[in-house]
C-alpha cells in the first residue's frame, strides 16, 4: 500500500461539501477528499481510517474531468483528477473539520 500522503492529496472544500457534510436526522458525517487517480477505494478507506482514526462505512469515486482552457489561440487542458466522497459510521466524525 502506498503511504497515506499519497492517497489523500486534499480535502475539497466547497459550499455544497459543506452544506452536505452532516445529515441532522441520523448523524452520518460525509467529506470530500482530493485522491490519487490510482487509488482504489480499499486504499482510500484504509488511509482514512488510519490517519484520522474513524470507521469508514462506504467510500464513493468520482473523475473529475479536466476543464479546456484557452490562453489566446493556444487551447489547452487542465489535468483529470478523482475524488472520493467518505461516508462515515454513525456517531463518527473528524475532528480536524469540525467549525470549518
Amino acid at each position: 500500500m502506498k503511504e497515506i500522503r499519497e492517497i489523500l492529496l486534499t480535502p475539497h472544500i466547497t459550499e455544497e461539501t459543506m452544506k452536505n457534510m452532516v445529515n441532522p436526522r441520523n448523524d452520518v458525517h460525509k467529506y470530500v477528499f482530493k485522491v490519487a487517480m490510482d487509488a482504489t477505494k480499499t486504499d482510500i478507506k484504509a488511509a482514512i481510517e488510519k490517519r484520522f482514526d474513524v470507521k469508514v462505512d462506504s467510500v464513493n469515486t468520482v473523475i473529475t474531468r479536466g476543464k479546456i482552457k484557452r490562453v489566446r489561440m493556444v487551447a489547452g487542458k487542465k489535468p483529470n483528477w478523482k475524488k472520493a466522497y467518505i461516508t462515515l459510521k454513525a456517531g463518527q466524525k473528524i475532528a480536524e473539520f469540525e467549525g470549518v
